[in-house]
Parts: C-alpha cells; sequence; structure tokens
C-alpha cells in the first residue's frame, strides 16, 4: 500500500498541475529577464522557458545562482558554485506566472492598454481573495503572446516583470544537469 501511494502521489501532482490555465502556455518557448520585488528588495535575473521545464538564473555575491524546474519529474535541481547540485522536490508556488488568470482570482476588469517590456498589453484591474482576504493586482498581459508582462499589488508592495522576452526555441541542454556535477551529499 505505502509503495502504491508513494507512485500514486507524483501522479496526482501533475493531473492538478494541468488543471491550472498556465498550462495553455505550453509550447511557447521563450527567454526573458525577470525582476521580481518584495518591499525595498529587488531580484534581477535570466528565465528560460519550455513546455513543461524552466530555468533561472540570478546573480549574488557568493556567484551565480541557477535553479532548473522540471515539472515531468516534479523536481528542482539547485545548481552550486562548487559543481555540485541539490535536487528537491518541485514547490508549486515556483511555477512562473504565464497565465493570465491569477490563483484566487475573483473578479477582473479592463484598465487600458499599455507598452509593457517592447510589447503591447492589456493592462487588468485584478480582485484576488487570498485565505479570506481580498487583495487588489494590476497586471499587463501581452496581447500577442497571452503572457503577463507584469504584475503589481496595488499598494506597490510586490511586484513581477519580464523584459527582452525573445520567443523562440530555446536549448535542451539549458534544462538538463550540467556535466561534471554531482550530487551534493544530503544533509543530516
Amino acid at each position: 500500500m505505502m509503495l502504491m501511494m508513494k507512485h500514486t502521489w507524483p501522479a496526482l501532482a501533475v493531473c492538478w498541475i494541468l488543471l491550472f490555465p498556465w498550462h495553455q502556455a505550453w509550447g511557447l518557448e521563450f527567454s526573458a529577464e525577470q525582476t521580481v520585488r518584495s518591499g525595498q528588495q529587488s531580484v534581477r535575473g535570466k528565465i528560460y522557458f519550455k513546455d513543461d521545464r524552466w530555468r533561472v538564473e540570478m546573480a549574488s555575491p557568493e556567484g551565480p545562482k541557477v535553479a532548473i524546474h522540471r515539472l515531468d519529474k516534479i523536481t528542482t535541481w539547485l545548481l552550486l558554485p562548487n559543481q555540485t547540485y541539490v535536487e528537491l522536490p518541485l514547490r508549486f508556488d515556483q511555477i512562473p506566472p504565464l497565465a493570465a488568470m491569477i490563483e484566487g482570482e475573483i473578479g477582473r476588469k479592463l484598465a487600458g492598454k499599455e507598452q509593457v517590456g517592447g510589447r503591447s498589453t492589456e493592462k487588468y484591474e485584478v480582485t484576488v481573495d487570498i485565505k479570506g482576504r481580498k487583495t487588489v493586482m494590476y497586471q499587463w498581459v501581452a496581447t500577442d503572446i497571452k503572457v503577463p508582462m507584469k504584475t503589481v499589488t496595488a499598494d506597490g508592495n510586490w511586484e513581477s516583470a519580464y523584459t527582452y522576452v525573445k520567443e523562440g526555441p530555446q536549448p535542451a541542454h539549458l534544462f538538463e544537469l550540467p556535466a561534471g556535477y554531482t550530487k551534493a551529499p544530503a544533509k543530516r
């Protein structure tokens, strides 16, 4: 019974993920600069997206930080500067916001049209219910690729934005463990 449960959870997780509207972005391949800001802290990096996998690269004082997320394996690999990697279960909050619909969304109205990241977008005011608390966000969705180019809370405390979006096939090697990397020993 335990063995069956062990293999059932990953299958259920994949089915659950497929029900979310962001899966419509599958088939879209692109790279982009990504900025995420929370309060005064801002992080910049690059994202590469292909089908059911994506790679995020961020600069840090300790060296580059790279995370490869594989939905097909429900796994995240964190590449460390010493040519080791850490393997973790994929967390659903790590899935990039590629669908226009926001989790918990209860209302959406068109608020205008603007250029964001070099693309024509439709700006929406979105009302979201998070654990019984209503929050307003603004979202700019590219009219051509239907990807949110920018999402901001109404109070301006949090923001996620894509710039320099380049559509096209992404090299398969970006989503694999690099040659020469070994798995870091598990902490005890």
